[in-house]
């Protein structure tokens, strides 16, 4: 009886069963190029992603300021001067920030890695000044910006470099100082301490403790690592701006995990938080990096709104 279905297998030359040992070759190779192509494609977009600048917009409640009122600040953190981060990378960094007009702009440490040149050190200065001179331009010190946590580390000994470098620039730069201010007419308190992990917070020397009277001016605090709250919660503050942790530099996708946030309170890595009731803490992920990788957690400059409450 003649077949109605025809062999294509036998019409093609083609022999069953398969052969299962050309098949399990074929899928352990597909599996080891697979486990190549994932480091390598991860590894080309984290390069990519560290030049793929955000500027985030935050609206933050403000004590004193009324209904109607408010103040644009500018804040920036970590540029991070090395061989990964280049000044042109700042410098357009500072301009997509002042592009907003800003009233007043922060700089809240880490403007450098390791040990830059003399030369290095005057180019920026010489880019900071192109915009300091703009609107009135503060910062404080991190951690790589020289002492006792950077020189073991390859930085330098002290952070005089740094200091030079800024006042060249005319940025203010507060140590455990205290200063009024006023933006836009509006005043403020201005606080700045120093470094976390350079041992050099001392927040006595220019705060004002809770079991005193409060101040008449709401506080802005600028503090380079997060971690510092915990001593700096006795003091009155309103507003803490920080960066150190590069927003984690590194998260795992679909998730808030940043297993390499260099904070012990990896509750606060990035972005805004309501801290103690009534303070607040704003994070930012900042310019620069180490190594010149980012994944899944784009650098920043962070443009935030001062509302009345």
């Amino acid at each position: 009886m003649r077949q109605e279905v025809p062999d294509y297998g036998k019409s093609r030359g083609y022999k069953y069963p398969l052969n299962l040992k050309k098949l399990a070759r074929r899928r352990m190779i597909t599996r080891i190029i697979a486990s190549c192509l994932v480091p390598i494609v991860g590894g080309i977009y984290s390069k990519l992603e560290a030049d793929w600048l955000d500027l985030s917009k935050v609206s933050i409640p403000f004590r004193g300021l009324k209904k109607g009122e408010s103040l644009k600040l500018l804040h920036i953190s970590d540029l991070h001067l090395s061989k990964y981060i280049s000044l042109d990378q700042i410098e357009s960094a500072l301009r997509k920030g002042f592009s907003e007009s800003p009233d007043a702009c922060f700089i809240t440490g880490d403007f450098i890695s390791d040990m830059p040149s003399e030369k290095d050190l005057d180019a920026l200065s010489k880019v900071l000044y192109k915009f300091s001179s703009k609107i009135p331009t503060y910062a404080c010190l991190g951690n790589h910006d020289g002492g006792s946590w950077s020189f073991p580390k390859g930085g330098f000994d002290t952070s005089n470099e740094v200091k030079e470098m800024l006042q060249k620039a005319k940025v203010r730069l507060l140590v455990n100082q205290r200063i009024n201010i006023r933006i836009k007419g509006f005043p403020i308190q201005l606080v700045g301490v120093g470094d976390l992990w350079s041992k050099e917070c001392f927040p006595k020397l220019c705060m004002v403790h809770q079991s005193q009277r409060a101040p008449k001016e709401p506080v802005i605090l600028m503090c380079h690592n997060p971690d510092a709250k915990e001593i700096l919660r006795p003091y009155f503050w309103n507003l803490m701006l920080s960066g150190h942790t590069h927003g984690g530099q590194f998260i795992v996708p679909f998730t808030n995990f940043a297993p390499f946030a260099p904070v012990l309170d990896q509750s606060i890595v990035q972005g805004l938080y309501k801290w103690d009731k009534w303070r607040h803490i704003y994070v930012t992920r900042g310019v620069g990096n180490l190594y010149g990788l980012r994944f899944n957690c784009r650098p920043e400059v962070s443009l935030l709104e001062l509302v009345s409450k």
